[in-house]
């Protein structure tokens, strides 16, 4: 008998299975639930972003069409204010030019300071004032169109300058005489032909300087005709040589017929010779009372020359302003 058997008729108990069931939802939704606010914060940034960046776009681009449109503005405005200018520069530039002429002299002319358009030029009131152009949008203008702007604005000053400075040379009486006298002796030297004949006195040779008068010439008259050449035919031939002009001591006093020096044998006849006077190279000597004209003439041509660049500047100003002042 087994003492540990079981007893007769007892029960056998029943054996139980146990399973583990492990449950990862809650580990996965919270995983999930991570992963979908990263997603969310990353998508919200991404959103921040371009609606930044689409902002900024939008302003910038608003902001460049405000700038445009402002220079535009401005474009207009200084093609109304060139225009307005160009009349009154015109306007100087014929004085100007008025001046010029009738300090040019010549044949048939008489040098003159013409003070009534002198006096115009100084009561023109200066077109420009000092800032303009200052603050002002040039995105609109092409760069040829600035230089050009600031170039013409430039020499209409300084030929506003230039009037007030001629204008202070030609006040008073005491000024206004020495100038005419001046004109009249520039205008004698640039009328007048001046000439030198020789005169001997004992061994030595003298030079005198005389008015020479150029009579006209007929281009049809036949030319003269040679002497025969013997002990007395090498003189008559060089003084018939050559140009046959008139000659005085005096300006408007007699006349006497010389022969204009060309290169000719002078022998024992060189007064019957007249050497012309180079008139530029002695222009200090003759022309030392023209000075103060001269000086004047060379201020004139100096504002006639920047009135001449401010037209043609002026010209382009008005071409391609207008074009900026079209737009819309």
């Amino acid at each position: 008998m087994d003492p540990f058997a079981a007893p007769a008729g007892a029960a056998i108990p029943q054996q139980r299975k146990v399973t583990l069931v492990i449950d990862d939802s809650a580990v996965k939704e919270d995983e999930i639930g991570r992963k979908s606010r990263t997603r969310s914060m990353v998508l919200v940034v991404v959103g921040v972003l371009l609606g930044l960046g689409v902002g900024f776009g939008i302003g910038n681009t608003a902001d460049k069409r405000h700038q445009y449109k402002m220079a535009v503005q401005d474009g207009k405005d200084i093609y109304s204010k060139v225009q307005e200018v160009s009349k009154t520069v015109d306007q100087a530039r014929t004085l100007v030019k008025q001046a010029v002429d009738a300090s040019s002299g010549g044949p048939g002319k008489k040098a003159t300071v013409d003070f009534s358009s002198i006096e115009q030029l100084v009561a023109m009131k200066r077109p420009f004032s000092a800032n303009e152009f200052h603050r002002r949008l040039y995105r609109a203008f092409g760069d040829g169109v600035v230089d050009d702007l600031f170039d013409y604005y430039n020499n209409v000053n300084l030929a506003w300058d230039g009037f007030a400075a001629l204008g202070a040379k030609t006040a008073g009486n005491a000024r206004r005489d020495a100038l005419t006298k001046s004109a009249a002796a520039t205008d004698g030297l640039l009328n007048n032909d001046y000439g030198m004949v020789l005169a001997k006195s004992g061994e030595q040779f003298a030079g005198g300087l005389v008015f020479v008068t150029v009579p006209p010439q007929d281009p049809n008259a036949a030319a003269p005709k040679e002497k025969p050449e013997g002990k007395k035919g090498k003189k008559a031939k060089a003084e018939d040589e050559g140009l046959k002009v008139k000659v005085a001591s005096v300006q408007g006093g007699q006349e006497v017929e010389r022969t204009l020096y060309t290169g000719q044998e002078l022998g024992e006849s060189f007064e019957k010779f007249v050497f012309i006077v180079d008139k530029v190279r002695s222009r200090t000597i003759l022309g030392e009372s023209a000075n103060v004209f001269g000086k004047y003439r060379a201020d004139l041509n100096d504002i006639n020359a920047r009135m001449e660049k401010a037209s043609e500047v002026q010209g382009r100003l008005l071409k391609s302003l207008g074009g900026v002042a079209s737009l819309n």
